[in-house]
């Protein structure tokens, strides 16, 4: 998709093109103006692919979506752009293309040799269809900013940015392994002590871009890098905020970030969104490995970010017995509702998820149970039967429930209520 010369906010739709808003206008599913409107959506939403916009605006149907997608793959074949091998033996600058890892709506990443350096990169190119966007463009290089800026063992390192050959691209450390979301994909759910392994070293990593006044905003599995020696990478800060950025960046009402793992403040598309709001959305995380279940669930993005907001999850130990109350408690206190009742930082996330792996209780203190997202368990939310000893202890239930007044602790004590 292209903006025509000169004409601003009409879509050039180009008899050859292979992008999904090309191909639902070209098969007759949607307008040019319908697929304007969506990607709209997509520059202020962040993150979010157009067929989800098109089916949450009601344009189109899941079925439809399959039917870009296949005339999508076919073309690509027939023009021999596979995505396994799309990109190999080419070039950008001083970067040989070896192999496609992976695509996004903001571009791909490839396995590259840096031909300077004799190194093999992770090289993330802007899509050709985004260089004329100076959204997109803003932030691919907010991207390549906030990486270069840190160097810590938990964040995946930068070696280069810039334009060449009439690409964007940012050069990074490559990590030979998967992302969390594809581990979780295979084995279900994590042990807990692997869970939380994995979520103290993305802690670390986090405390260390906080600490360089950097928010992620955009913390969820899939971009989180597990290497196959163990190691543990927080990839993709193209939603990083720097702390003391312009507030008028992220305009007050809009939500950014992924709706399954958002905090209800970036939810609200509140301003002054800070480091605690990462804390909310690793909690997510963490409450995905020890679970296997996504946060929150619904018919679109508007019904999930809302649950955020109002509801409650169900408690992990209902899903998975075995999960002790001290994982718990750490996923219910990243989870707060609200920031102020959520971990100050990431080193008082660290200290507890270092006592639950101990199986020692929590030093900074358990979130009241109204104030999180995640419900007691069942076993703690069943109320005991009454135990009535003779018709005395029967008649002052029933007179108690009568009269609609709370049972003195003495009462109790004679019922055999505490």
């Amino acid at each position: 998709m292209a903006s025509k010369p000169g004409s601003k906010g009409e879509l050039e739709v180009r008899p050859d093109g292979d992008r999904f808003g090309e191909l639902a206008v070209a098969l007759g599913l949607a307008t040019v103006e319908q697929v304007q409107e969506a990607l709209r959506k997509q520059a202020g939403a962040e993150g979010l692919k157009l067929g989800e916009l098109l089916v949450e605006a009601r344009v189109i149907d899941l079925r439809r979506v399959q039917k870009v997608l296949l005339e999508q793959t076919r073309k690509r074949k027939a023009a021999g752009k596979e995505l396994s091998t799309t990109g190999a033996g080419k070039r950008v600058g001083d970067y040989e293309l070896l192999a496609k890892l992976g695509e996004g709506g903001m571009g791909a990443v490839y396995r590259a040799r840096d031909t300077s350096m004799d190194r093999i990169v992770a090289l993330k190119v802007l899509g050709q269809g985004l260089t004329g966007n100076p959204k997109f463009v803003e932030r691919f290089r907010r991207e390549a900013k906030a990486t270069g800026l840190l160097n810590h063992p938990n964040i995946v390192a930068a070696y280069g940015a810039g334009e060449a050959d009439g690409a964007h691209y940012l050069a990074m450390e490559f990590v030979d392994g998967e992302s969390l979301r594809q581990r979780l994909k295979k084995v279900g759910k994590f042990p807990e002590r692997e869970a939380l392994e994995i979520v103290r070293k993305c802690a670390a990593g986090l405390g260390h871009a906080h600490e360089n006044n950097l928010i992620h905003r955009d913390i969820k599995p899939d971009n989180v890098l597990l290497g196959k020696k163990g190691e543990v990478k927080i990839v993709d800060l193209g939603l990083a905020k720097a702390v003391d950025d312009d507030q008028r960046l992220t305009k007050t009402g809009t939500a950014i970030g992924t709706p399954h793992y958002i905090s209800p403040e970036q939810a609200r598309g509140d301003s002054g969104v800070d480091h605690r709001s990462d804390i909310y959305s690793l909690g997510a995380t963490l409450y995905a490995l020890l679970t296997g279940q996504t946060p929150f669930q619904g018919k679109n993005n508007n019904e999930i970010m809302l649950k955020h907001l109002k509801e409650e999850l169900e408690n992990p130990q209902d899903i998975v017995p075995e999960i002790s109350d001290a994982a718990v408690g750490v996923v219910s206190k990243m989870m707060a509702k609200d920031p102020d009742d959520r971990y100050a930082d990431c080193k008082q996330v660290i200290a507890d998820i270092d006592q639950a792996l101990k199986g020692q209780a929590l030093s900074q203190g358990e979130v009241e149970i109204t104030r999180t997202s995640i419900r007691p368990p069942r076993r703690k939310r069943r109320r005991p039967a009454a135990k009535a000893k003779g018709s005395g202890g029967g008649c002052l239930v029933v007179l108690a429930v009568f009269l609609g007044a709370p049972l003195s602790a003495g009462a109790a004590l004679l019922l055999g209520l505490t």
